[in-house]
Parts: structure tokens; C-alpha cells; sequence
């Protein structure tokens, strides 16, 4: 058994503001299983303490809010040399920037709970899917973790800005990768099932234009162990229908998911609780068969949004 100081990088009060402590615990406490992590300052600098056995460090290095590992000592902080195993370069994640993209930091979060709570790792053949993925920050963040993906979108010219973002960063750093287009049918002229694939680093992630409504019918037979995503707060992005408030949407897409989900599986949502709200998401989800998990990090982002997290299994 030994102490463990995990610190809090100052990335996370611009992901989860005022309450990026709070958000951060959550985490912390859904990948180690209890909640008795301690928070500490030194100065202007903060941490987690707490002491394990078992978990593995580099696990702990790819949450969302960790910055440095510190081996706690007589009360002395030793730094440790441990590192996110990544194999992607985080500029396929952070390079981009488009008006409103997902934080990145919210969406590691997602990915963390979710492994957390199917118990499983990278290393055993995760697959996920993220049916409303906007430019690919998911899918971009599966793949520096070793997991295969696939998104759907429903604007036709997000391809276009993957592409080149791709075009450009593979360049930059010098990966090898594939790029390859293509149509799940018949090609037509609004792009409804045109792809992008893209492999690199052992890893792979399929983009495809379509209505997030229609997942099983666009992924045929495929499942996933993770369903992860974002869903439209209605500021910057709105649903398939152009409305505010996704609730009717999702609904919509419950049975479409949950036939693509391995019955071991998960769904991990992040939502603007104004609308919908919480127990509205959760009761749309439990009728179709699904049970919600306890986990929950609410955080104010602005007057009109307070982000919310619901995780999904079937029941």
C-alpha cells in the first residue's frame, strides 16, 4: 500500500469551472471505486491523496484533470516518472479548433467513466461509437487510447474539416496512417452514408455522414461496448430536427443504440440539464430497458448550461 498525490492540473477549472473539484473527485472516485480520495493544497498547487495497492499509475495519468503522480512520504511529495500511454499525439485531439467544440477535457471524462464502468481496458478490444460526433474530438481521443471507433454525423461537410485537419497533423508529426473514402450503399448527391476512414498507431476510426436515428441501420451488425456522447445544448449546435432541446431526438435513438450496445456495454451522455432535464433523460432510457448509474458530475458552464452526466446500462 502506498500514498498517493495525484495533482490537479489548472486545465480543469477552464473545462469543469467552479466546480472542477467536485467533477474531478467523481472521476477519480468512478476509476479507483470509493470516494476516499482526500483534496489537498500546497500553495497555489492542488491534489488528490489517497492510498492504493492495485491500480495502475498510467491509468490514473490519462484522467481528465491529472497533471503529475507524487509518491506522499513522512508528508514529502516525491515526483513519479509516469506518463499517459497515448499513442496518437495530442494534437489530434486539442489542434482543432471550431466554433463549439466539445472540451476536451469533458470528453476524456466521458471516455474514463465509461471504461470505468463496462470494467474494462483499451488493451481488451473496446470498440465505441459516438452517433452524434461533430469534427471527431471522441474519436480522435479513442484512438490515442488504442480504441477502435466510429462516429456518426449528421453534417455532410464535417469530412471535409476532418480530412484536413487530418492531412495536416499526420503531416506535422510524421504518422503513418490511411485515409479512405467511401459510400455504405449507393453514392448520392446529399452524401447520406458517405465515409471517412482513418488508421494510424494500430488503430482505426470510421466517420459516416448520416442521422444519428438511423445508427443500426448504418453500422449493420456492429456493436459496441461503449456509446459515447455529447449531446447538442442548443447554443451552438442544435439536434436532427433543429430543435433546442434533444430529448425527443434521443428518444428517438434509444432502440437504434441499444441494438448496436453488447449487452455488457454502456452509454455515456453529456447534456445540457436545462433541457433536458435529468430525471427526463433518465426515464426515456429506463423505459426502453436501461438502468442509470449513480455517477454524476453536474458543473455550471454558463447562465443557460449546466453539464450534466448520465451513464446507461442495459438492465
Amino acid at each position: 500500500m502506498q500514498t498517493i498525490a495525484l495533482q490537479i492540473s489548472p486545465d480543469a477549472k477552464s473545462a469543469y469551472f467552479a466546480d472542477y473539484v467536485g467533477v474531478a473527485k467523481q472521476e477519480l472516485g468512478m476509476v479507483l471505486g470509493h470516494d476516499n480520495a482526500v483534496h489537498q493544497t500546497v500553495g497555489p498547487l492542488e491534489y488528490f491523496v489517497f492510498e492504493t495497492s492495485e491500480i495502475n499509475l498510467e491509468d490514473l495519468m490519462r484522467l481528465s484533470f491529472a497533471q503529475g503522480i507524487y509518491q506522499q512520504t513522512n508528508g514529502q511529495l516525491r515526483p513519479l516518472p509516469i506518463y499517459g500511454d497515448y499513442r496518437l499525439h495530442e494534437d489530434f485531439v486539442f489542434g482543432a479548433k471550431y466554433k463549439g467544440k466539445t472540451n476536451e477535457h469533458l470528453t476524456q471524462l466521458l471516455l474514463n467513466v465509461g471504461l470505468a464502468a463496462i470494467d474494462k481496458t483499451p488493451a481488451e478490444g473496446v470498440k465505441l461509437l459516438d452517433p452524434m460526433c461533430g469534427r471527431g474530438t471522441t474519436l480522435w481521443w479513442a484512438m490515442r487510447y488504442g480504441i477502435e471507433s466510429r462516429g456518426i454525423e449528421q453534417d455532410a461537410k464535417a469530412l471535409d474539416d476532418i480530412r484536413r485537419n487530418l492531412k495536416k497533423w499526420t503531416k506535422l508529426h510524421r504518422v503513418k496512417h490511411q485515409l479512405k473514402d467511401g459510400f455504405i450503399g449507393k453514392a448520392n448527391k446529399k452524401n447520406e452514408g458517405k465515409f471517412l476512414d482513418f488508421s494510424a498507431a494500430n488503430t482505426s476510426a470510421r466517420i459516416i455522414v448520416g442521422d444519428a436515428r438511423q445508427s443500426a441501420a448504418l453500422l449493420k451488425k456492429q456493436r459496441f461496448d461503449l456509446i459515447v456522447s455529447d449531446l447538442p445544448y442548443g447554443i451552438q449546435h442544435h439536434t436532427t430536427d433543429k430543435t433546442r432541446n434533444p430529448l425527443e431526438v434521443v428518444k428517438s435513438c434509444i432502440e437504434g443504440w441499444k441494438s448496436c450496445l453488447k449487452d455488457s456495454g454502456a452509454i455515456v451522455l453529456a447534456f445540457n440539464s436545462y433541457q433536458p432535464k435529468r430525471g427526463a433523460i433518465v426515464g426515456a432510457f429506463e423505459e426502453a430497458g436501461f438502468r442509470a448509474s449513480d455517477f454524476a458530475a453536474p458543473h455550471r458552464m454558463s447562465e443557460s448550461i449546466v453539464r450534466e452526466l448520465a451513464i446507461f446500462q442495459k438492465s
